[in-house]
């Protein structure tokens, strides 16, 4: 049985462990708070020794008996299951969003799914992209699932019971070969056959970097991808052959022949590219300088006015009216000071080269079972889902073909003002038919009451004028 006690106005609580009494100084303000400490205390205890029973026994372990915190177990995870090329990156993630956070706090005993479905969509409300929301919620199902395996937590998965965030489909810009020329000639000398490399093949970036001159057969003219930065392994998991085109061949020559050490597209000194290499600042750079851009926003220095416009042609200032020149005479026609254009670049990132490289094969009408095997999906329905705005061309081509040929259309008649005005009504055609006793040949009042007379005052007609004659649907 736990107690407490005050001394020199301090809190503090005794309990009884497996190794025997213990004491602690507590930060308790008043009697109660030290007593619920001290039950703390006592039930952790009595978890641990039920703990240790059932490891006795060899009976399985309950929830109510798992010691530590969340925290604790996401620690554990990076340790002995993380992998040595993720683990710094899992570690900056969960240290920002679970260990120095309350959820990280909470003990595995106590650990619910709705625990977990709070933390996601607080993350969500506090503006985190749903595809960073759904990335942690991975890492903490990853968690989990090994800690089950270990025998460090018990019964179901939590975070299987919550739902990720639907994540909406982004528009991917791509550029035109002709782009891709201009592109190239703005890449500096060190990063251009990297660039070229890219978009001919559609290898991601830490493919390029890890690809080694070994990797090249000049017999048959093939480049195996087989890694990522420093894995020994690509995304998907598998080694892929792929040709080499023959507007790439001089390039790879150049690199095979130049560049130094062991790597196809190494740094200046032979070294790897690290992944912190970003060849996104290049690409905008070099598509500003080649006048690809998203437009251009004009400022003036000295008033700060700002308007954007897609060229980037001299424009003046509306503010700033300039009446002399540099040399204070007057000006024959005074004008507002220049303006300096600003390229707005394109959101456009490296990654969207290996997109363009898609892209151009489905233009050109290479099917996608073909582009799915070039671009190494594992599924033919990522190369679908990610690229289904391009297959509508395949089928225009398909209704194009197949499509019965119009009839050419009736040729034009001249009606002069009197057949226009004899003409039937289409209304009249299609209500009574052609021959029958309202054939609009005699559409006048006197016509409808010849045939009111005549069927004994009733007239079985639709179209008559209600104001003249009872229109009856049916007789």
């Amino acid at each position: 049985m736990a107690s407490v006690f005050r001394r020199s106005g301090t809190w503090y609580v005794r309990w009884r462990t497996r190794e025997g009494w213990k004491q602690r100084a507590t930060t308790a303000r008043n009697h109660t708070e030290a007593k619920g400490v001290a039950a703390e205390l006592e039930l952790e205890e009595r978890s641990l020794r039920r703990a240790a029973l059932r490891d006795v026994t060899g009976l399985p372990p309950a929830q109510e008996d798992l010691p530590g915190t969340i925290a604790d177990l996401c620690r554990w995870w990076l340790k002995e299951r993380c992998s040595t090329v993720s683990r710094a990156i899992e570690t900056a993630r969960l240290e920002k969003h679970v260990l120095r956070a309350p959820f990280g706090a909470l003990s595995l005993t106590r650990m619910r799914s709705s625990d977990v479905d709070n933390l996601l969509h607080g993350l969500r409300n506090q503006g985190s992209a749903p595809a960073t929301v759904n990335k942690l919620r991975a890492i903490l199902h990853s968690v989990f699932s090994r800690a089950r395996r270990a025998g460090k937590w018990v019964g179901e998965n939590p975070v299987a019971a919550t739902a990720p965030f639907p994540v909406p489909k982004r528009a991917y810009v791509t550029l035109t070969p002709d782009q891709l020329g201009r592109m190239l000639e703005q890449v500096p000398d060190d990063w251009r056959p990297l660039f070229a490399c890219g978009p001919a093949l559609g290898l991601r970036k830490g493919e390029l970097f890890a690809l080694r001159k070994a990797d090249v057969d000049r017999e048959r003219w093939t480049l195996t991808v087989a890694r990522s930065h420093e894995r020994e392994t690509t995304k998907g998991g598998i080694a892929a052959v792929l040709p080499i085109p023959e507007a790439l061949r001089p390039w790879i020559v150049h690199q095979l022949e130049h560049a130094p050490g062991a790597l196809l597209f190494p740094a200046l000194n032979g070294s790897q590219r690290p992944r912190e290499a970003d060849p996104q600042k290049i690409l905008r750079t070099a598509l500003a300088r080649a006048g690809i851009t998203a437009g251009y926003e004009h400022r003036c220095r000295w008033c700060g006015h700002k308007e954007q416009h897609q060229d980037n042609e001299q424009r003046y200032c509306p503010k700033c009216l300039k009446r002399t020149d540099g040399r204070g005479h007057p000006l024959s026609h005074p004008r507002g000071r220049a303006l300096w254009p600003k390229a707005l670049h394109l959101p456009m990132r490296f990654h969207d080269l290996r997109h363009t490289f898609a892209t151009e094969l489905l233009r050109r009408g290479v099917d996608v079972h073909r582009v799915q095997r070039l671009m190494r999906h594992s599924d033919v329905r990522v190369t679908t889902g990610t690229y289904a705005h391009l297959l509508v061309e395949d089928l225009r081509a398909a209704v194009d073909a197949h499509a019965p040929v119009p009839l050419a259309p009736p040729p034009a008649r001249d009606l002069n003002s009197s057949q226009i005005a004899n003409r039937p009504s289409a209304a009249a055609n299609l209500l009574h038919g052609p021959g029958s006793r309202n054939d609009a040949t005699g559409n006048s009042p006197e016509k409808h009451a010849d045939i009111g007379d005549e069927d004994g005052g009733r007239c079985r007609i639709r179209t008559c004028d209600p104001c003249r004659v009872k229109a009856v649907l049916y007789r």
